[in-house]
């Protein structure tokens, strides 16, 4: 019974306090929190969620599995107990014929898939979806001018042992494909492709299952099959469809995520400054409760149901405010995503009223443990405002609970928030100590200035900390966003390669580079040859002794091998042999690209062979590559130094912008399928497209995010000059007590402000900077660019910001004559 009474009295309370406008800026502070999580949250799920399904359109399904073998009937009953959608294809390479005299080409070489009904799975443009038992074939565009094929009437194809008509045409979508794709596609029923005779021992068949459907089952079946890490298993996902789309997904999402934990730690110091504002207050209540016989154990209960009741409420109105925000930016998302895929609301309100309570029971615990445990004895002398230092240990191990939950264990976010505050904490005294020093050398208002900072040392370092962190994150946001934008813009320059020719016989070189040269096209045509790395150093390399997927997939299948004198010129060289090692070596060269010495431990010096066809060939490690896959130019794993006696099975390949001219694909597709018959003019546009459609999306996101980022920072900063209103405003009347005139006040309060900015933005700079240049390299993996102006701009920011909003929220204080303070504020 006395702890509803509590309750009900709690409430009476907290509903006072409300009107009075006691709890006005903790409460602000809650609701900025829970609706910075709310808002961040659901505009980051939507963005992910929509870039995802559109490459899941671009590849037809959630997942698909690839495998040189029949995949077996364990994964498709997996995929069926998770209730997803299932399809199958088959590929091979064969060669296709037209029945008709009239057909053009006689034969052509061609990559025939068979499909199953409901492939794709998910909508990817114009790709058919073929019938069971259909007596037709589909084919792409590349391959009417090829073979002369029309649809009216339609022409008969020969695969095989079996004639199809051909139904339609279709554009193919060959993302992932990259230089495996050395023939333009055929579809046709599944059930038909066995009945062609192709399916032979010697055929190299590639089978295919694909599944969508409900996120969370296709990331579990997706993780099943990566954690049974069978070797001849492939997985490709909307997630990471390709080399270039998945670099470019996971910046998106490493991005978003930074984001979004910023705007969270912003929220998360408003109530942390707000907490500290009210624990005089809080203490002086108390100490007279006490005085008056009220236990303890009442006093914390009575208390506790008040901040959990403000935090639900306030929790409540952020959930609510963050909400609306995101229904009033959905036209605009509209407008950048396509298509647009809204997540679910229900679980983003949850998750931001739980991050709105646990936020400020986090930030404000030590200073309710604190209040609650002050004695009677406080009311007979003035309390001090001095925190101890295990209270800010509790509380920044509080904060990484948080941050722990926010962050879903990142141990990266969780170490630089321990280390920032830690670093942040020791400028601080360094900084109150260097005030002390200048204070005895200043005079006049400025030295007054000083000594209202020195006054209160914990009250300024906890300002410097608080404010220097804002600022921190919004120099972070700022430096971390330029170089985001900046990379992305220019790893897609205007003149990047969107068209390759491949497959190029070495009688064929001066025919097509005669007739590129005749379209305005200037490009050289790289020697490249198939082989497989089958031996280091003498013994065996075998793919079941990798620990890695990816480790076994590479030694199964032949990879394009360059062969050139040196690397490409675009390449970085990060590692090379002395010039007499070179010297000195027998064996012709071999540069290996950096990720590939890694994954298989190689070094500078050792020996590799390699099987071309049947032919083995030895080289020695002369130097290792940095290379840029996302770049669309003509990249390797390894490049071979040539021998003037080797036979190695040499074609050609190039690549070239060929937007720049004024020829289309379609017309070097058919001028080359008549004068150099087997060349293949692969057109990367669509890969390109869906590259920088998502980098223009992940753009958006990010502007959005920060611009949220940056109104919430300057609500914590205006809670900051607020919570300690009450000392700056005694130190005013003081000094117009004792004379001082309105001007000097004026000098004096304006100038703290100055100096506290100006230190917080110095702070800001160094560390912004600092993490700025570590996230670049080792999170966003993109080159770290050191910014000087940055130190000019954060000190100047944090003076101006912290000027205004304390002539703006001071100005009234500032023209009250002393016993108009000492009415209201003595």
């Amino acid at each position: 019974m006395q702890r509803m009474t509590d309750a009900a009295t709690s409430v009476r309370w907290l509903w006072r306090g409300l009107k009075k406008g006691d709890w006005l800026w903790l409460m602000l502070a809650v609701v900025i929190a829970s609706a910075t999580v709310t808002f961040v949250e659901r505009l980051g799920d939507t963005a992910k969620e929509s870039m995802v399904r559109k490459a899941a359109m671009n590849l037809g399904a959630d997942t698909v599995l690839e495998s040189s073998r029949p995949i077996g009937d364990r994964w498709r009953a997996l995929a069926e107990q998770l209730d997803l959608s299932v399809a199958e294809s088959q590929t091979l390479v064969t060669m296709a014929s037209v029945d008709d005299a009239k057909g053009g080409s006689a034969f052509q070489l061609v990559r025939l898939k068979g499909v199953s009904p409901n492939l794709p799975l998910r909508g990817s443009g114009d790709l058919p979806r073929i019938p069971a038992q259909s007596n037709q074939v589909w084919a792409e565009q590349a391959l009417v001018p090829l073979m002369g094929l029309n649809t009216q009437p339609p022409s008969s194809i020969v695969l095989g042992n079996r004639s199809f008509e051909l139904a339609a045409t279709y554009a193919s979508n060959q993302s992932g494909l990259g230089m495996t794709a050395f023939a333009y596609e055929m579809r046709v029923a599944l059930d038909q492709l066995d009945q062609t005779g192709l399916k032979g021992p010697g055929s190299r068949v590639s089978y295919h299952l694909s599944v969508a459907g409900d996120a969370a089952s296709v990331e579990a079946f997706t993780r099943a099959v990566r954690e049974a890490d069978t070797p001849s298993l492939e997985v490709r996902s909307a997630q990471s469809p390709s080399e270039d789309l998945g670099q470019a997904l996971d910046t998106a999402w490493q991005f978003l995520d930074l984001a979004g934990l910023s705007a969270v730690l912003v929220a998360g110091l408003s109530i942390l400054i707000a907490s500290r504002f009210y624990l005089g207050r809080w203490q002086n209540m108390i100490a007279l409760m006490r005085a008056l016989g009220a236990t303890r154990a009442r006093i914390t209960r009575l208390f506790a149901v008040q901040l959990m009741a403000l935090a639900l409420g306030a929790a409540l109105i952020g959930v609510l405010l963050g909400q609306l925000l995101f229904v009033a930016v959905t036209p605009l998302l509209a407008h950048y995503f396509d298509p647009l895929v809204l997540s679910d609301w229900r679980g983003v309100s949850l998750y931001g009223l739980l991050m709105g309570v646990l936020v400020l029971w986090s930030f404000a615990w030590q200073a309710f443990r604190r209040a609650v445990a002050t004695p009677p004895v406080a009311l007979l002398k003035t309390i001090s405002d001095a925190v101890p230092m295990q209270h800010w240990l509790a509380s920044l191990g509080l904060i990484l609970l948080v941050m722990a939950l926010i962050s879903a264990g990142s141990w990266w976010v969780l170490s630089a928030v321990a280390v920032m505050a830690g670093l942040l904490y020791l400028a601080a005294q360094v900084l109150i100590w260097a005030l002390n020093h200048w204070q005895r050398h200043a005079s006049g208002w400025l030295k007054l200035s000083i000594a209202a900072l020195t006054r209160s040392p914990g009250l300024v370092r906890i300002q410097l900390m608080s404010i220097g962190l804002v600022l921190f994150v919004l120099m972070l946001m700022t430096f971390v966003r330029a170089d985001l934008m900046t990379n992305w813009q220019l790893s897609l320059p205007a003149d990047t390669p969107d068209t390759f020719v491949i497959n190029v016989q070495p009688d064929q070189k001066e025919t097509v580079i005669r007739l590129l040269s005749e379209r305005g096209i200037d490009t050289d045509l790289v020697p490249m040859a198939r082989g497989r790395l089958v031996a280091v150093e003498g013994a065996p390399i075998r793919a079941e002794d990798q620990s890695s997927s990816r480790g076994k997939r590479l030694l199964q299948r032949e990879a394009n091998i360059a062969v050139m004198p040196s690397p490409p010129e675009y390449n970085r060289i990060v590692a090379q042999r002395s010039q007499a090692e070179q010297a000195a070596s027998e064996l012709p060269f071999v540069s290996v690209e950096q990720g590939i010495a890694e994954l298989y431990g190689l070094k500078l010096g050792q020996t590799l062979t390699f099987d071309f066809s049947g032919q083995r060939q030895t080289y020695v490690i002369n130097s290792l590559r940095e290379v840029t896959w996302q770049s669309f130019r003509l990249n390797f794993f390894f490049v071979v130094q040539p021998q003037p006696s080797g036979s190695l099975p040499i074609s050609y390949l190039g690549n070239f912008a060929l937007s720049q001219t004024d020829t289309t694909p379609q017309a070097l597709m058919q001028v080359m399928g008549r004068e150099a018959p087997g060349v293949l003019v692969i057109d990367a546009g669509r890969i390109m497209e869906q590259i920088q459609t998502i980098m223009r999306q992940a753009s958006w996101a990010v502007s959005g995010l920060y611009g949220f980022t940056l109104a919430a920072s300057l609500i914590v900063l205006l809670t900051a000059t607020m919570a300690s209103q009450q000392s700056r405003i005694q130190s005013w009347l003081l000094l117009r007590t004792i004379g001082a005139s309105q001007v000097t006040v004026l000098k004096v309060g304006l100038m703290e402000f100055a100096l506290l900015g100006a230190l917080a933005g110095l702070l800001a700079a160094t560390f912004a900077q600092i993490t700025g240049l570590l996230i670049s390299q080792f999170v966003l993996e993109m080159t770290p660019q050191l910014s000087p102006m940055l130190w000019a701009l954060s000190v100047l920011l944090g003076s101006t910001i912290l000027v205004i909003m304390g002539w703006l929220t001071q100005r009234h204080y500032l023209k009250l004559t002393p016993s108009a303070m000492a009415q209201r504020w003595g």
